[in-house]
């Protein structure tokens, strides 16, 4: 019987450690392929995390992971991969403005030191941009 995978976030420690997935990835494909913006607004515990990290590995090229999953076998979808950029916004601190500012900012740092881009900057949202376009 496999198990459930009660408090894991991660699509492919689900996958590889045969837990139960209920596949969305035919909405993924359509969040991809159909829209241009998206607000994912849904209570605490509801699984926002698992699909923006399925998404990931959608955007990762990790095609051997969606096998037996309706994206790998129903549609057209390449798997080319893509940078992903992943903020996890429950670890940055919130206590005031400037103590939010410099969280985001430390975790930006550790995201440029990663991909071994100097980091220059003091504004989050010029270091994001930045990111991005280095990345592309």
């Amino acid at each position: 019987m496999r198990k459930l995978p009660l408090g894991i976030q991660n699509f492919k420690e689900i996958i590889t450690g045969d837990y139960v997935y209920v596949d969305k990835t035919q909405y993924i494909y359509q969040l991809i392929n159909d829209t241009k913006y998206y607000f994912l607004s849904r209570p605490r515990r509801f699984g926002k995390s698992l699909l923006l990290d399925t998404i990931g590995e959608v955007f990762r090229g990790n095609k051997g992971l969606f096998r037996g999953l309706w994206i790998y076998d129903s549609s057209d979808y390449s798997f080319d991969k893509h940078p992903v950029i992943r903020l996890d916004m429950s670890s940055i601190a919130n206590d005031s403005p400037d103590v939010l500012r410099e969280s985001i900012l430390s975790c930006l740092r550790l995201r440029y030191a990663e991909e071994g881009f100097e980091f220059d900057s003091n504004i989050p949202s010029d270091a994001f941009l930045k990111l991005i376009i280095m990345l592309n």
